[in-house]
């Protein structure tokens, strides 16, 4: 087995090398790395990557974790389509971590558009009339504005801290967080283009979430096992709330008066008010990460990214009435506008798998391609689009046939 010696090293000099290695491994094999920190910058380098591992302390205080390499590479180290997006018309837009992102009649299931826009686009939000894209660009560090219809760039402004997940608020506030920079970026839209607003708000941040007016904004910051909430007209930090160890993803009540937050580090579920008091804390499984609520209310769902496994609570009370297996790695979950289905991908997988979010239970397993990443659901038929990374494609699942009907790649140039 490879020992890799990282001492002396940072922990995102450590968590690149881990990486290396692990990519040239193939699945199954085994490697051994010595840090000096397990801290939460290496923690959310190894989770958003995927790299499976334990930890053992040493006696000279240093750690040992022990590795095994999954089917796909590193999630985050390859260049393939990762987030998707949709709106009420039909419409998909899907990008790879790069510099292309392209736009899907999600009818027709055929690609209309593309361009090179990022040099490390991320993930998108869409305004609330679809009219701009908004991606975020980890690579040069701002957030890139595009027509949604035609993808051309309208506006970019600066973002530090390698962006990941952008918002957009109903009054077209566009938010994203820097990790590795511990802030928060604000964009105002102005007559000639955005206010710009970064202010330092925790260690490492991560999925921000609105409130339902779309006035507050809530962001989790892993590193203080905190969820801060911002007034999003001036940046102003009115509270913070400790959930649990590492919470990373937030989901809201459809009623607006609660906030879910799955906790990565202890494996829990937080349920805290609007006002910033937590009101409720469970058990969920390793590595709770992505989670979403149905749309009647009644269930919350949070995916383990450790165990591979879904843990269903009950919205009200936080009791665990279900623990699901997943596929190795259920990177995206997400539920249906209709509330009927759940899906949970699986990058380190060729598959998805499918469940009715009301009884609870597993009703398909789907072959996608690998490296599945996220999905969206049409709003008004039974399709979903899965981005796959590995394969780099969008899978189109038909929900009452329970099974991939088409695959879509972007031609991209430039």
């Amino acid at each position: 087995m490879e020992l890799l010696d990282c001492r002396g090293r940072t922990s995102a000099q450590s968590g690149r090398a881990i990486i290396e290695h692990y990519n040239a491994g193939a699945a199954g094999a085994r490697l051994e790395a010595r840090v000096d920190a397990y801290d939460t910058s290496l923690r959310i380098w190894l989770l958003e990557a995927g790299v499976r591992h334990g930890i053992a302390r040493e006696e000279d205080a240093t750690f040992l974790l022990s590795i095994e390499r999954g089917l796909s590479p590193a999630q985050g180290s390859i260049s393939g389509l990762h987030h998707v997006v949709t709106a009420a018309d039909g419409t998909v837009w899907t990008g790879e971590r790069g510099r292309h992102v392209a736009r899907i009649d999600g009818r027709e299931k055929r690609v209309v558009a593309s361009a090179a826009v990022a040099t490390q686009a991320s993930h998108f939000a869409l305004d609330s009339e679809a009219r701009l894209l908004f991606i975020a660009d980890a690579g040069s560090n701002q957030i890139v504005a595009v027509r949604a219809s035609d993808l051309r760039i309208e506006h970019t402004w600066p973002a530090p801290g390698r962006p990941q997940l952008p918002l957009a608020s109903p009054g077209g506030v566009v938010c994203v967080t820097g990790s590795s920079s511990g802030t928060l970026t604000i964009a105002r839209p102005r007559r000639n283009g955005y206010d710009v607003q970064t202010l330092a708000i925790g260690s490492h941040p991560h999925d921000p979430l609105l409130d339902r007016e779309g006035d507050y904004l809530f962001v989790p910051c892993a590193g203080d096992g905190e969820v801060v909430k911002v007034r999003l007209a001036d940046g102003h930090v009115v509270g913070r709330c400790a959930v649990g160890d590492g919470p990373a993803h937030l989901a809201l009540h459809p009623d607006g008066d609660r906030v879910y937050s799955a906790n990565s580090w202890d494996g829990t579920l937080s349920c805290l008010s609007v006002e910033g008091e937590r009101v409720a804390h469970a058990e969920s499984g390793a590595w709770a990460h992505a989670i979403d609520i149905t749309p009647d209310g009644r269930w919350v769902y949070v995916a383990n990214f450790l165990e591979d496994t879904l843990a269903v609570f009950d919205a009200t009370t936080l009791a665990r009435v279900a623990l699901l297996p997943t596929e190795p790695y259920p990177h995206g979950l997400d539920v249906s506008p209709d509330g009927r289905y759940v899906i949970a991908t699986g990058f380190a997988s060729d598959y998805v798998r499918l469940y009715d979010a009301q009884e609870h239970c597993e009703i398909a397993r789907i072959e996608v391609g690998r490296g599945s990443s996220h999905s969206v659901f049409l709003r008004d038929g039974d399709i979903a689009f899965v981005a796959c990374s590995v394969s780099d494609h969008v899978a189109c699942i038909d929900l009452a046939m329970r099974r991939n009907i088409t695959t879509i790649k972007p031609e991209v140039r430039g």
